[in-house]
């Protein structure tokens, strides 16, 4: 079996070999599966494992998760891990991503990487101790690969209802993890162990790894499953890797692999890598799309993670045609948000337009070198407007 972990280790070293390199990947990446699969392969070309783009909706004869919506948009992906290598649908190697590109760097303040995957419970009712390795591995400060932290899930068939369960651990396949075991032997012997997690109930749960600081200069790796749109989570697990993992021995993501995939038509959606720590600045001139006048914009937002520069945050607007003039005097909050081929900053507050009291919502895309950033703005005196940007720039980190 310690042959399986080396041939199926070499096969997706060779595969990932020549990433695209970067001190660390530009933005976020992600990929709902709504327009193609980039960022995700096929193992070994598709001798191992395979991924292919399927409908909401898409059926399959009654086998996993047969006529489902996908979990957001009109389309998800289906994995299949084919051959199985130690018997009948059993250690299955599966497809991988690289997150839009491997990193050396470990960003400030950490970052997460997740995956929307449909469990289904009326299909695990019929098949006992099926399992998945979902893994998500970091790499160290030169760019090589470092240690795999994985989610390990099975269906099981006890007395009581059918369930998925799910244990977290530093191990993937059959000879190396279960999902029963309770003390799944991570690299910290202080978190070794801890009673695995049960759910009875179908549906998209979202597989997040986020990656961080202990607080002691180590590495801890916090494993979290929600059920879809939910942020109360279902499994919350924290493999702390003191003291094998110094921060100073850290780089940033390395792939993200289906390790073993027994499940046919195993669905996932929604898969994501991004720091923890966001900003976003902007400075232009914006030609607004219903009436084409142009507006000059500026706005700032601070790093996340509490970096403050030597500009507070701040959002502000000139109708050039009109000599109108918003300024804002507070930001309320900020969201930051990603989609397949952009990333986007809401930023909510109070402040002024020509002088008298308002509130305002500021949306600023990012659309990188695919099309022109947009600019909105939305007061509560009735001022809206929304432009693409005809010069400077928008950036949102």
């Amino acid at each position: 079996m310690k042959n399986l972990i080396k041939f199926a280790m070499a096969l997706i070293a060779a595969h990932m070999a020549a990433p695209s390199w970067a001190a660390a990947p530009p933005g976020p990446y992600f990929n709902g599966f709504e327009n193609n699969t980039n960022g995700w392969f096929d193992l070994s070309n598709g001798h191992y494992g395979h991924i292919a783009r399927q409908p909401s909706g898409y059926t399959n004869g009654g086998g996993y998760a047969n006529g489902i919506n996908s979990a957001a948009g009109r389309w998800h992906a289906r994995l299949h891990g084919d051959p199985c290598f130690t018997g009948p649908n059993q250690d299955c190697a599966g497809p991988n991503t690289n997150w839009g590109g491997y990193s050396s760097a470990f960003p400030p303040g950490g970052y997460l990487t997740q995956v929307d995957i449909y469990l289904d419970v009326s299909w695990a009712a019929g098949h006992d101790d099926v399992r998945f390795d979902w893994s998500s591995a970091i790499n160290d400060n030169t760019g090589s690969f470092r240690r795999d932290f994985v989610f390990n899930v099975g269906t099981q068939l006890p007395l009581q209802s059918p369930h998925f369960i799910i244990q977290s651990s530093t191990n993937a396949f059959r000879s190396g993890a279960n999902p029963n075991a309770p003390c799944p032997n991570p690299v910290a012997p202080p978190n070794s162990c801890r009673p695995p997690v049960i759910i009875t109930t179908s549906g998209w749960y979202t597989f997040r790894h986020t990656f961080r600081d202990d607080g002691s200069g180590f590495l801890a790796v916090d494993f979290d499953i929600f059920p879809l749109g939910s942020n109360v989570p279902v499994m919350h697990q924290t493999i702390d890797s003191n003291p094998y993992d110094p921060m100073s021995m850290v780089g940033g993501n390395r792939y993200g692999w289906f390790a073993n995939e027994e499940i046919p038509d195993l669905a996932i959606d929604n898969s994501l890598r991004t720091g923890l720590c966001h900003r976003g600045d902007g400075d232009g001139d914006v030609a607004e799309r219903d009436s084409h006048k142009m507006h000059h914009q500026h706005f700032h937002k601070n790093s996340t993670c509490g970096d403050q520069g030597g500009e507070e945050d701040n959002v502000k607007s000139d109708d050039e045609s009109s000599g109108s003039h918003f300024e804002s005097n507070s930001v309320q909050s900020s969201t930051f948000t990603a989609d397949e081929d952009s990333q986007a900053v809401t930023m909510i507050g109070t402040g002024t337009h020509n002088g008298l009291p308002v509130g305002f919502t500021m949306i600023a895309v990012d659309n990188g070198n695919l099309a022109p950033g947009v600019f909105t703005l939305i007061l509560t005196d009735g001022h809206a407007f929304t432009g693409n940007l005809t010069s400077g720039t928008i950036a949102i980190h």
